[in-house]
């Protein structure tokens, strides 16, 4: 786990000071750290951030229309409902001087709360030889099902089981359960679709994509079974058989938004630019609040060089979702392109800290400290692309840049 420096402490927060200590350093280690510029809005009345901000440095506005207006400075935080329940934000929030925040997205928060409501008693870890008694009820009580009860209560145990293991951190026990019904039901598809969000849960993506093959031989119109498998197949490479697999998935089911998302993620990964900004456009008709489409779409806005349009959605999705590396990555470009290297500076430095490998942000951060006439720091980007990157066209350029600044 990286660590980040002049983390604020999170026992200083009410709410998070009943959290056990590895629980609080876990969400530390998550706050992401954003500079924002005088007069810049956070997030508006209503908006559905999700997030808490935690101010490190500065001071921010609260505007609402039933409350009177607040201010809060340093080591101040506001977004307490939007984490915990997520609520909308009651407030409009704008920054009245130079600000830096630290900002913890409620993902994060849901992680650590489900790994609390599945903690046992005691801390300690539970003895293999007690795993092996707890698995041989299992098999005990799975005969007794299967004998007694019949196939349609074996069904409810085979779809609770396994789940409750894998939220319990047994993602392996799981995986033996899942294995060992589909010896009583060799020919049912979701059993062996099951099996494979276990093995993704688990790293083993290969072993995955095997387990959904397997449950489409045994039914090919399980919509979401062949979107599931798109997108491992998408992660490994494989993209012409994502897509096909995406497609074949909205074609059994048109209304599911996120498979739109997917398929438009794989045109993306291929180049195929109208394609995906017909996809991302159907994803989000389908669904409005999905701030990370919106962002994509507006990636293939700038690459058809529409910058006015681009920038407009970029800041839509940074005033619903003031974390969104995405859209500051994008704003960031679009600033080194207006020949604005001081606002990129912010955005791409603050991209660069969440995402430190990220060898597109840093070819442009490069590209606006030459522009800032530090050719130092600039130089350091350059060379960590070429000392890291992987694309070919990405190391050219930065190679070209660095030893325009060496001569």
């Amino acid at each position: 786990m990286k660590t980040i420096k002049n983390v604020p402490n999170l026992q200083n927060i009410a709410f998070f000071s009943e959290l056990p200590a590895d629980k609080r350093h876990f969400l530390e280690a998550k706050l992401q750290r954003f500079e924002f510029l005088p007069g810049k809005c956070i997030i508006r009345q209503g908006g559905s951030g999700q997030f808490l901000g935690i101010i490190e440095r500065g001071q921010v506005l609260l505007e609402s229309t039933h409350s009177p207006y607040r201010t809060l400075t340093t080591g101040q935080y506001f977004g307490a409902e939007m984490l915990r329940d997520g609520k909308p934000s009651e407030y409009t929030i704008t920054t009245q001087t130079d600000t830096v925040l630290r900002v913890l997205d409620r993902s994060d928060w849901l992680t650590v709360r489900a790994s609390m409501r599945t903690r046992k008693t005691s801390d300690k870890k539970t003895p293999w030889k007690k795993w092996a008694l707890v698995w041989l009820v299992m098999i005990i009580s799975l005969a007794m099902i299967v004998v007694i009860l019949g196939p349609t209560l074996l069904e409810a145990a085979n779809d609770r089981l396994p789940r409750l293991m894998a939220e319990a951190g047994r993602a392996d026990l799981a995986e033996e359960y899942v294995r060992y019904v589909i010896r009583w039901q060799p020919v049912a598809p979701k059993l062996y679709a099951d099996l494979g969000e276990i093995l993704v849960l688990q790293g083993k993506e290969a072993e995955a994509i095997r387990a959904y093959q397997e449950a489409i031989s045994l039914d090919e119109y399980l919509p979401w079974i062949q979107n599931n498998l798109g997108v491992l197949l998408l992660a490994q490479g494989a993209a012409d058989q994502a897509a096909d697999h995406l497609q074949k998935a909205i074609n059994l089911d048109p209304e599911i938004a996120e498979t739109h998302h997917n398929l438009g993620n794989v045109y993306y990964s291929l180049g195929r630019w109208e394609a995906a900004a017909n996809a991302y456009q159907r994803s989000l008709a389908l669904d409005p609040n999905q701030p990370n489409v919106k962002a994509a779409w507006a990636g293939i806005l700038l690459n058809e060089g529409q910058l006015a349009e681009a920038r407009k959605a970029w800041e839509e999705v940074l005033a619903e979702e003031p974390g969104n590396l995405l859209a500051q990555k994008g704003l960031g470009i679009i600033a080194v392109i207006e020949q604005d290297p001081a606002l990129a500076l912010t955005y791409l430095e603050a991209v660069r800290s969440a995402d430190p490998e990220d060898m597109t942000t840093r070819l442009y951060l490069g590209l606006a400290l030459v522009a800032l006439d530090r050719p130092a720091e600039a130089a350091n980007e350059f060379k960590y692309i070429v000392e890291m990157g992987t694309d070919p066209e990405l190391l050219k350029l930065a190679g070209t840049h660095l030893q325009v600044i060496q001569e």
